[in-house]
């Protein structure tokens, strides 16, 4: 399943106190945290505005998660700032949802960051959602014999 993240937020009581709230590791960690709970809601109902699925959608297996980067431009940019707190905020969205169990290690089992190259017009990340899957069985629980060709 293939999520679109936007990379930013705009959070506030009224349209007179509205504020853009960018989603990296830098801003995060200097942002009090009412300012962050604030963030958090108004990001969870862009994410769920843009892909309305997310209601809908369950993972009964764990899953493998894959983050490309998207930017705004050109500019060198150190894609995990970014992407660590998309998935952040993303995983709680979807817990929140359960669309999970939870979003810890025993359902999440990787996480990749990648960059796609630049979009000026819709800079954002993409959240590739794999499930695992079963191991295939061994030939001879096929009934085959591989030593003689059957």
């Amino acid at each position: 399943m293939l999520i679109n993240c936007p990379i930013s937020t705009v959070y506030g009581k009224s349209s007179k106190k509205q504020y853009v709230f960018r989603l990296n590791l830098n801003q995060y960690r200097n942002t009090h945290y009412r300012v962050l709970s604030q963030s958090k809601v108004s990001y969870k109902h862009d994410l769920i505005k843009i892909n309305p699925e997310l209601l809908t959608t369950k993972f009964s297996r764990p899953v493998h998660l894959t983050f490309t980067l998207f930017k705004p431009s050109k500019r060198k940019i150190d894609r995990a700032n970014v992407c660590s707190i998309v998935e952040k905020y993303v995983c709680d969205v979807l817990t929140d949802l359960n669309c999970w169990e939870d979003d810890n290690d025993e359902y999440v089992l990787s996480t990749t960051y990648k960059t796609g190259g630049v979009d000026k017009v819709n800079p954002r990340v993409e959240m590739l959602i794999t499930e695992e899957v079963d191991e295939l069985p061994e030939p001879e629980c096929l009934g085959m014999d591989l030593a003689k060709g059957k």
